[in-house]
């Protein structure tokens, strides 16, 4: 019978750890104490202090034990985060009574299984279901739990498995169906899986049961972390292990893969686990991100699933920074690999794809090191714009092949252009005058500038890949084109709200204007070649500045300042727009 108990963790591991402080003090006093007691023979008057302190140290170990047991216990039967004192009932008085439990219950359960084995019919297997049922309520605690798996061994736990999957779902032959897999919870695989999760937990599970991982079939190891939360560590060796197998490795490869599925919502349920799987593992997470893999899965649930799951591992602030960073490289090396399917070939195009708007949702906190990327090949002269380890082993056409990836899906494209133009607007060219006599004031300004023309020249570099209509197309490189300039007015303010209305009728006339040579050109209405076009949009965009300036009743800008911002524009972004127009009016 158990016992109600209530227990605050934090100040119990306290006294643990005072526990372990106190073992350390008795180890280190009794050689010298035994040694004294030796040499002093019959004089020695204390005779009994040793004794006491292997006591005082058993009783240490032992109490620690105890409470470990009891705390694990209980966590498991309130799987909250709330703070203080968790209470509940354990179902043993002791790990001693929990084992003794789950010794007679695998017997139960061995018996009846041999029993199914002689005579396979469904009564023979009620027999079993009737044995494994009777884990119900006990499979918190992890001292039985483990001590149950111990006694059944890793062929019988997986044969229980497969013969429930033999009996209740002989046509899901790639991993449980949804349906299949909400009959399970409820019944013997449900308990099973509970049972491996609070056992593993534990860390007590002898080397067999890791060896299990490398051995049993996709479909067992995917139902176990579909069933119960099971920890980062083995949802994690799950994950390796199945993603090294070759694919296609099963007998049915062209049935729907929902043990892949499986997988993936199990990540989605743990986005610790799927951040360090991308930061830790590049390779396997490759798999799951490969253009192929997706559309060809035969689960159309898989796509929304796996988008899910990288949101919750990618959403700013989850996790600490380094590994949510590593997991992003990999995203984005995978994606934007110079063998990527995502933008092309025989796949089609990712035009509605929820990858896509999950990875653009959230892409706001490294933009900054993809401009960087992409301003320091740019102006390689400027170390100051290097970026931080480990982005500066991110090759920048990867980056602008990644950001053509997204740009297939028109939402997506449109959150990026939202989410770049709020990157340039946050750097604030305007805090430093590009022609100040202070050579570290003009120095400011270029680091930001160029911070501003690489990432329009980023959208620009991806945009190469995107499959759009003339018109949106002339629509989003016009707006690219317009990022940096929509700024550059920050050096000389406009006061007033009717000039701020004026100035922002101007951009878009503008706008138009930009949008109209780039549709010309596209119909072939322009004369000239795509360089002549380009030519022709930085100079609208100088001059746009300039009469803006005018109108605004500010000083226009001198010959030489007139061609220090042509030029620079021309330096920051014209290579990669001309490489864009070439490409879609080739």
């Amino acid at each position: 019978m158990g016992e109600f108990v209530g227990i605050d963790p934090l100040g119990a591991e306290k006294l643990i750890r005072q526990m372990e402080a106190g073992k350390d003090v008795l180890d280190r006093a009794r050689p010298g104490l035994e040694a004294a007691i030796a040499e002093a023979g019959d004089t020695w008057t204390g005779s009994a202090g040793v004794t006491a302190m292997h006591r005082a140290w058993a009783f240490f170990h032992e109490s620690q034990q105890d409470l470990t047991w009891r705390i694990a216990t209980l966590k498991r039967m309130v799987p909250t985060r709330q703070q203080g004192m968790l209470t509940g009932t354990l179902p043993f008085s002791s790990q001693t009574a929990a084992a003794q439990a789950a010794k007679k219950d695998a017997d139960a359960i061995t018996q009846a299984l041999k029993n199914h084995d002689r005579h396979l019919s469904g009564q023979s297997w009620n027999e079993v279901d009737k044995a494994l049922s009777a884990l119900k309520g006990k499979l918190d605690d992890p001292a039985y739990s483990t001590a149950l798996l111990t006694a059944l061994g890793p062929q019988t736990f997986t044969k229980l498995l497969r013969d429930w999957m033999n009996t209740n779902a002989a046509g899901d032959r790639r991993g449980l169906t949804p349906d299949a897999l909400q009959r399970a919870t409820d019944s013997s695989p449900g308990l099973l899986a509970r049972a491996f999760a609070s056992a593993e937990s534990s860390g007590k599970l002898g080397g067999e049961w890791q060896k299990m991982v490398e051995t049993a079939p996709s479909d067992i190891l995917t139902t176990l972390v579909a069933l119960a939360p099971q920890s980062v560590t083995f949802l994690n060796r799950v994950g390796t292990q199945l993603l090294n197998r070759p694919p296609n490795s099963d007998a049915y490869p062209t049935d729907p893969n929902w043990s892949l599925h499986n997988l993936v919502k199990a990540y989605e349920a743990n986005p610790d686990a799927f951040r360090r799987l991308l930061a830790e593992h590049p390779k396997e997470a490759a798999v799951l991100l490969d253009a192929y893999t997706i559309r060809t899965t035969g689960v159309p649930a898989y796509e929304e699933t796996l988008a899910k799951a990288l949101d919750g591992a990618l959403k700013p602030g989850s996790g600490p920074d380094d590994v949510r960073e590593r997991a992003w490289l990999t995203v984005i090396n995978s994606i934007g690999d110079e063998h990527t399917l995502w933008v092309g070939g025989s796949l089609g195009t990712f035009a509605d794809s929820p990858i896509s708007r999950a990875l653009a949702r959230n892409i706001t906190p490294i933009l900054d090191h993809l401009a960087r990327g992409q301003a320091e090949r740019n102006s390689p002269e400027l170390p100051s714009l290097s970026p931080r380890p480990p982005w500066d082993q991110l090759d920048p056409a990867v980056s602008a092949r990644f950001m053509g990836a997204l740009m297939q899906d028109s939402a997506a494209a449109d959150t990026l252009m939202k989410a770049s133009a709020e990157y340039t607007k946050k750097l604030d060219m305007g805090r430093y005058h590009p022609f100040d006599q202070n050579t570290d004031i003009q120095a400011a300004h270029v680091n930001l500038a160029e911070r501003t023309g690489a990432m329009a020249n980023l959208l620009l570099a991806g945009s190469t890949y995107a499959e759009w209509s003339d018109d949106e197309y002339a629509e989003r490189i016009a707006g690219f084109v317009l990022m940096p300039v929509d700024y550059f007015s920050e050096y000389f303010p406009v006061v007033g709200k009717m000039a701020s209305v004026g100035k922002a009728k101007g951009q878009d006339e503008v706008k138009d204007l930009l949008k109209g040579l780039i549709t010309d050109y596209l119909d072939k209405k322009t004369p000239g070649t795509a360089r002549t076009v380009a030519g022709r949009l930085v100079n609208a965009q100088v001059n746009w500045l300039n009469e803006s300036l005018k109108a605004h009743g500010q000083p226009p800008l001198t010959a030489s300042q007139e061609a220090l911002m042509r030029n620079a524009m021309v330096g920051r972004m014209h290579d990669a727009l001309l490489d864009a127009l070439e490409r879609r009016g080739g």
